[in-house]
């Protein structure tokens, strides 16, 4: 502040100074002069000014400036994906349960008693989770949902179904998986409208709690092995109570489910893998037969295991076409969608052996059209059944799906379906379903 009056002072003696005459020369130098020493003081005093700024400055504590790291969820990036789809469906007979088809009941009663279902609850939402790949391990996590649910009564009340919630590390060629997520064990699925995609007729596996390992061993560039190991949760969809002692059976057993598979993936005919995979799996369910009233007493405890061989290979033939299917053999199946949802004789308390496998034929067309055709089969063995349970379960199916535009899909299938049962009249059915998809 102070030096600003003094350059002020200068500024009006030096305009005072210019109105001055010629002759008056002697005044001006010593004016010149006076100026010269207002300056030199304005410097003195200006240099004063910074000196004492910089004494107080340094009184004052250090104030260091902390800056905050980001935020963790700020890096991580998060992808939605799913879709809203409606299906309606036209049945000449009756069908479990209407909304999918699983198997035709027997027609001794209801014969050729046609249905009409109509739903949005294969509505399905997801969102992948990945974190930056600062970390020496690279991870990601998946979160899927549809509305399903367990057991609604009400079409327009659908309850939430967890599909996915897993976390999967990646370092390399191996991998670690814990959560809820597909089995191990034939991990394919034909490319049907109906929901089920072939359950209880061919194609069995499901989604269950479990920790697995991955590793993908290269043998070249064009070819890899890869072999798998889980440990999982004995639960399933149906007869999870034999016993009926309020425990999962399970859960009783006090013993995991392990699953593996082996799989050879190599660039055969086109540019894409051709992969043929081995998988089973083992484990147990323990039935209380002291506590049920359907079981013989003849000892308090009874364990039951539950086994598989798969196999399973996907063939691109062509760029546009392609062949892929699955084989099972099994014991206690019907946790996994085997043995058409049969898994104990409730008669004699032996579980049910069953075979069957199914395929499919997949063709592209251009990028708007989609065409599939396919067949699936689980044939129990019909002397571990009882008259009445289903024996044989089998079903052809042919679909095109044209893409409107690129996030809305139509789609038609036709599917005959024959359910045989022991001792009684079969069940079969012809199916048109319809689908109006929207992805994203």
């Amino acid at each position: 502040m102070l030096s600003n009056y003094l350059y002020l002072i200068i500024f009006f003696i030096f305009l005072h100074s210019a109105s001055f005459p010629a002759w008056a020369g002697t005044e001006v130098d010593l004016l010149k002069k006076e100026i010269e020493e207002l300056r030199k003081q304005v410097e003195e005093l200006r240099r004063a000014v910074e000196d004492q700024q910089v004494k107080e400055a340094e009184k004052k504590p250090e104030q260091k400036v902390v800056e905050e790291p980001p935020s963790l969820i700020s890096t991580f990036k998060f992808k939605p994906y799913g879709y809203i789809k409606l299906d309606a469906a036209y049945d000449d007979s009756r069908t479990t349960t209407g909304n999918f088809v699983l198997y035709v009941p027997n027609e001794s009663v209801h014969k050729n008693d046609n249905e009409f279902n109509m739903t949005a609850r294969q509505t399905r939402l997801g969102l992948d989770l990945m974190a930056p790949d600062t970390y020496s391990w690279q991870a990601w996590g998946r979160i899927e949902l549809d509305f399903y649910g367990d057991g609604a009564q009400h079409e327009n009340k659908a309850s939430v179904l967890l599909r996915h919630a897993f976390v999967n590390l990646t370092r390399g060629n191996f991998s670690f998986l814990a959560g809820q997520t597909s089995d191990l064990i034939s991990p394919l699925n034909p490319a049907t409208l109906n929901y089920t995609v072939g359950w209880s007729a061919g194609n069995i596996g499901y989604r269950r709690p479990q920790l697995r390992a991955t590793y993908s061993y290269p043998l070249s560039q064009e070819t890899r092995i890869i072999s798998a190991l889980a440990l999982c949760r004995t639960t399933g969809t149906v007869n999870e109570d034999f016993d009926l002692d309020l425990q999962n059976d399970g859960e009783d057993s006090g013993f995991p489910t392990i699953q593996a598979r082996l799989a050879l993936a190599k660039k055969f005919l086109t540019g894409k893998h051709t992969v043929v995979g081995l998988s089973g799996h083992y484990g147990k369910e323990e039935f209380d037969q002291k506590l049920s009233p359907l079981l013989p007493r003849r000892r308090s405890q009874r364990r039951e295991k539950s086994w598989s061989i798969n196999g399973d290979f996907e063939i691109p033939l062509t760029g546009s076409l392609a062949v892929n299917g699955e084989a099972f053999v099994g014991y206690n199946l019907d946790d996994y969608f085997g043995g058409i949802l049969q898994g104990i004789n409730p008669l004699t308390q032996e579980a049910i052996r069953t075979t069957g496998g199914w395929m499919q034929l997949a063709y592209k067309r251009g990028d708007r059209w989609n065409y599939h055709f396919g067949f699936g089969i689980d044939d129990p063995r019909n002397d571990d059944l009882p008259a009445g349970m289903r024996n044989r379960n089998s079903f052809y199916f042919a679909n095109a799906v044209f893409s409107l535009i690129p996030p809305v899909d139509i789609g038609i299938e036709y599917s005959y379906w024959d359910t045989e049962y022991v001792r009684k009249s079969s069940g079969t059915d012809n199916r048109i379903q319809t689908s109006v998809i929207y992805k994203w």
